[in-house]
């Protein structure tokens, strides 16, 4: 198979039809995208949709597969078997990068409704060594996932401009907050007029906000990027990052023994997932730059 000779041969036969990427698409059953991709020979079309994208363009199924147009011969038919075999590997893959998907997303829930729920949530004693490890799964499968993107993306559109500016802004307000308030209360200060019983409740609630926006934000980027094509960008690592500041300084408030302690607590805390963060939004722009696009 040559996926140029046949990506140009399916737009020959869509622009002599006079059909747009997207009536075609609808036509078919899939997205304008996914036949922008098949006539820019990044992708193959589905070997189910070969019968009909043939029929749709008055063009035999042969023609698609090898690119031009031809009688049918042997050729044909082994490359037909091939794509088949192809898309079957393709479809194992997908399943497996859904894996990778919702992992993330299972690792999240089952921190922040552990650390920031109910304290017999899931494990008893909770330690900081479980949630550690649960976000080092959950950056390491989301790596995973953007790798298997052709390279992180720089542009953006506008649903990831406001992702990316509402993860950061919730990473740096839930982070100042809880510096701000732990620091005022252990001078003598009580924040905000607030009762001293109050203080704690006020500012789980605060990480509980951080944490389910972030969380609502990634299930919807991850979404999008399967269902849409839509690139991989760097709020996804934000967004992880907010799920596990609220993660690691919910955890440490509920079990600090004093001020002074937890102030080293959540330094150390702080250092982890910026450094997590940051090796794996290296590691995802080396690996994505060397491999092939998913599609």
């Amino acid at each position: 198979m040559d996926k140029m000779k046949t990506g140009a041969l399916i737009k020959e036969a869509r622009i002599k039809k006079n059909y747009t990427q997207s009536e075609l698409g609808a036509l078919l059953g899939v997205s304008n995208k996914a036949v922008s991709r098949w006539e820019k020979g990044e992708s193959f079309p589905d070997v189910g949709l070969l019968e009909n994208l043939a029929t749709t363009l008055d063009l035999h199924i042969q023609d698609i597969v090898t690119g031009n147009k031809c009688s049918f011969d042997e050729t044909a038919l082994i490359e037909i078997v091939r794509a088949a075999k192809l898309q079957q590997r393709e479809n194992k893959r997908k399943i497996i990068r859904h894996c990778l998907q919702i992992l993330p997303i299972i690792c999240c829930i089952i921190s922040g409704f552990s650390a920031l729920g109910n304290n017999s949530f899931i494990f008893d004693s909770k330690p900081v060594w479980v949630y550690l490890m649960l976000m080092i799964i959950t950056f390491g499968m989301t790596a995973l996932v953007c790798s298997s993107n052709k390279q992180l993306n720089t542009n953006s559109n506008k649903f990831s401009t406001i992702s990316k500016l509402i993860s950061t802004l919730t990473l740096i307000g839930s982070t100042l907050s809880t510096w701000i308030i732990m620091l005022k209360t252990a001078n003598g200060s009580i924040p905000f007029g607030m009762e001293p019983s109050s203080i704690g409740p006020f500012m789980n609630n605060i990480l509980i906000f951080a944490f389910t926006v972030n969380l609502i934000l990634l299930i919807i980027q991850m979404y999008k990027y399967e269902k849409h094509d839509e690139a991989i960008h760097w709020g996804w690592f934000i967004s992880i990052a907010s799920i596990y500041i609220a993660t690691l300084y919910g955890d440490c408030m509920h079990n600090m023994n004093s001020f002074q302690g937890m102030t080293k607590d959540l330094i150390i805390r702080t250092a982890i997932v910026a450094i997590v963060a940051g090796i794996s939004v290296i590691a995802t722009t080396i690996c994505s730059t060397s491999v092939l696009p998913r599609h």
